[in-house]
């Protein structure tokens, strides 16, 4: 197994401070030590997300999430551990060994597979583009659409050959097996035969590429009116259709502060090929929350371009609300969203062939911002087809539900005073009830929010409560995927107060546990401490972490935290409830004091139950056996009187 280096993700969770990493997606507050800010995971409206500057953790005590900067990016970016790591080293400078940040080796070396048969699989289309005969009808249809040789190079386009399995042979012929090909996303299985054949046949081959450059997917144009027109990858090991834009890889290298974002694969290429090159494409599907995420790490202005038609224009809604409810929730995310018209209900493609690249500058221009098209969409939608007259009714309607949607008071305000005139009310009165208007559907969705967060927390303890043999002996490496379903065992996950606070003070202690001179080597707790299953590995791992620096001691110990429990409830809400009462105390020579305190008590019951089990197997034991048990007692009494001479002291 390939694995992090300690070093990475000590100096990964040193520079990423999780103020800084928090606040790129989360407006924050300071009150106290801590910061606060609305959950970025779940809707609420008093903030009950809080981070913890000191100790490198965020924790959500609305929906239970919390971790460390890795943990959150992990969740923010829908990421596994080593990715999320990646991800942080390229934001903070870390250099990430190539060899080393998968945590699951089989999974790296099958997604590193069908990265090679994605690449094999364009240099196959590329190739079949580019011969006389074969590609001959696909090179016809890109001229007409008035796609270049430059251009069609550039954006690497190919064709995929009529016969079932043109593409199916070629890479068998490579020693691919049948497998690794339907883990690719370009094969289909044959219901009749059980074998692959090729998913794209009799098309112009679109490859689609992540951020870096690397093959992830593919797109097949019809060439004629069959349907359906265009076919996609499905999602597979290395593609998922919602974190990815087509051509922004090409879009990112151009630097610009605006995103243009339109539907489908032969707009982007016009645009770019008209020198609008911070141009992506939506990959079949509806526009999605990771994806104006993916927007705004390269720019802080998105303008959408949506069909003319029904289904595009109801598209736009759709994006719209989801975008609005998103930026409620991610209030440091700084993005400004427009929405742009093409004249006489073009296609961008259409109207710069026919008017040119110069006019086309001016829709972009023009683009209206968000409040600003839902005023003129909710009186558009109004008219009364009939008499040509505006349905009030109607457009009251609409212009409260969109001025709900919108994730600031500014917003609002503006499409208020546009209302309030053609409702024949005052500015004031309109305002107040889209607040009210969004008071309602906030609570309406809060409350569903609410049962599917009750019911997410309930099946996090239960999966906690299922734990397999712990891998102490890796304590950086955290599950990503099991290759496979162990055979679990339930654990014990019991804990007293008294062993709950010494452990609390061990970890607020943190330096000072090895460098005070009041704990002497033998006071350094040890698993053998403890009760339950759950508590005793928690030390064990946190004594293989500990190297005596409180820098990022706790948000190493959060990875394991976030995914156990004790006495039945998360164990890292257990435990920051108790690091935090221990914190408040100052001196470092008192909580010395408290914690040898706790740690003696401890040590004192576990001897008392010691001498109990001796008593209790006295009765029946053998005379010479007694007198063992005997001597046994007496130390244990030695022993003990020794822990309370020294409790005496403190």
């Amino acid at each position: 197994m390939g694995l992090i280096p300690d070093s990475v993700i000590e100096e990964i969770l040193t520079r990423a401070d999780i103020e800084s990493v928090v606040g790129r997606y989360v407006l924050l507050n300071r009150k106290g030590g801590n910061m606060w800010g609305l959950c970025p995971f779940h809707s609420e409206k008093t903030p009950s997300f809080s981070i913890n500057p000191s100790k490198g953790i965020y924790k959500c005590f609305g929906c239970g999430k919390g971790g460390n900067a890795i943990n959150f990016v992990m969740e923010m970016e829908h990421l596994n551990y080593p990715e999320s790591i990646r991800f942080l080293g390229g934001l903070y400078g870390v250099e990430i060994p190539e060899t080393g940040y998968s945590g699951n080796s089989i999974q790296k070396e099958e997604k590193d597979r069908v990265k090679e048969i994605l690449k094999e699989a364009a240099k196959f289309y590329y190739k079949a583009l580019n011969d006389p005969e074969i590609g001959a009808p696909a090179r016809e249809y890109a001229s007409k659409r008035g796609l270049s040789k430059e251009v069609l190079d550039n954006f690497g386009l190919g064709y995929s050959p009529i016969a079932r399995s043109a593409l199916y042979d070629f890479l068998r012929q490579k020693g691919y097996r049948d497998e690794e090909l339907l883990n690719s996303g370009i094969f289909a299985k044959s219901s009749k035969t059980n074998k692959p054949y090729d998913l794209f046949r009799g098309r112009l081959m679109f490859p689609i590429f992540d951020s870096f450059g690397t093959i992830i997917a593919f797109g097949g144009r019809a060439l004629g009116d069959e349907k359906p027109k265009y076919i996609n990858s499905p999602d597979s090991l290395v593609y998922n259709k919602q974190n990815h834009l087509y051509a922004m890889n090409f879009a990112r290298k151009f630097q610009s502060k605006q995103l243009i974002v339109v539907e489908g694969y032969m707009d982007a290429i016009a645009m770019h090929s008209a020198g609008f090159k911070n141009t992506v494409a939506a990959l079949g599907t509806s526009f999605t929350d990771s994806q104006l995420k993916l927007c705004s790490r390269y720019a802080e202005e998105v303008v959408f371009f949506f069909d003319a038609d029904n289904a595009g224009q109801n598209a736009a809604l759709r994006a719209i609300k989801m975008m609005m409810e998103y930026l409620k929730k991610l209030t440091g995310l700084n993005i400004t969203i427009k929405i742009a018209k093409v004249p006489d209900g073009k296609d961008p493609d259409e109207y710069i062939k026919q008017n040119g690249a110069d006019k086309f500058k001016e829709v972009v221009k023009n683009a209206l911002y968000v409040e600003d098209y839902l005023i003129e969409r909710a009186k558009r939608d109004s008219i009364d087809p009939e008499t040509g007259n505006l349905d009030r009714g109607r457009y009251q309607s609409a212009i409260m539900e969109y001025g709900c949607w919108m994730n600031d008071e500014i917003k609002m305000s503006r499409m208020a005073n546009a209302a309030a005139p053609i409702l024949g009310a005052t500015v004031q009165a309109v305002m107040n009830q889209m607040l009210k208007f969004q008071e309602a559907t906030d609570k309406k969705q809060e409350q569903t929010e609410s049962r599917a967060l009750n019911r997410e927390r309930q099946d996090d303890i239960n999966s906690r409560n299922q734990v397999n043999d712990f891998e102490a002996e890796n304590p950086y490496e955290p599950a990503e995927v099991a290759p496979s379903q162990p055979e679990f065992k339930k654990v014990n996950d019991s804990a007293t107060k008294t062993e709950i606070d010494l452990f609390a003070y061990a970890l607020s202690l943190g330096s000072a546990l090895a460098k005070n001179s009041r704990i002497q080597k033998t006071d350094i707790l040890r698993p053998d401490d403890f009760s339950g299953d759950t508590i005793k590995e928690l030390v064990r791992i946190f004594l293989n972490i500990f190297d005596g620096n409180n820098e990022t001691l706790f948000a190493k110990m959060s990875d394991y935290f976030r995914r156990l429990t004790i006495n039945g409830r998360p164990a890292e809400d257990v435990m920051l409830s108790a690091v935090e009462t221990a914190d408040k105390c100052a001196d470092v020579n008192v909580k010395s004091d408290m914690y040898l305190a706790l740690l003696l008590k401890v040590r004192e019951s576990i001897i008392a139950r010691e001498e109990e089990r001796l008593f209790i197997s006295r009765g029946s034991a053998s005379p010479s056996d007694r007198i063992k048990i005997d001597e046994m007692l007496t130390r244990l009494g030695d022993y003990k009187q020794s822990l309370r001479d020294r409790i005496g002291e403190l």
